[in-house]
């Protein structure tokens, strides 16, 4: 693989999306390109959405992207999903009907 895979975490701001970026960071087949979480988050950057309760700072590759919405239509061929079961259910559902390859972390599918 020339290139890494962008791709996009759903629920990012929250502590299981920020181990997935943690653990995405460096990683030499996938760059996270992408972050969405909940209305209140939306539109700021990730180092301000995000109260980051795991050691260290948030990494500096994803510390700017803009946050954004459940709904945006998401360019990242790849989503990982650390949202809720409720949430996940119309979400994941909506981006894998789009195309989308999504990895849920949630108990509704």
């Amino acid at each position: 693989m020339n290139q890494p895979l962008d791709v996009a975490i759903l629920g990012a701001t929250g502590a299981v999306g920020q181990r997935f970026i943690q653990l995405l960071d460096g990683h030499p087949w996938f760059r996270v390109r992408e972050v969405v979480a909940s209305d209140r988050s939306a539109g700021q950057r990730y180092r301000e959405a995000a109260r980051w309760v795991l050691p260290g700072n948030p990494p500096d590759a994803v510390a700017d992207l803009p946050v954004l919405p459940m709904d945006a239509a998401l360019g990242s061929p790849l989503v990982f999903s650390a949202l809720p079961g409720d949430i996940a259910e119309s979400v994941e559902w909506r981006l894998a009907g789009a195309g989308h390859v999504v990895c849920s972390n949630a108990s509704a599918y």
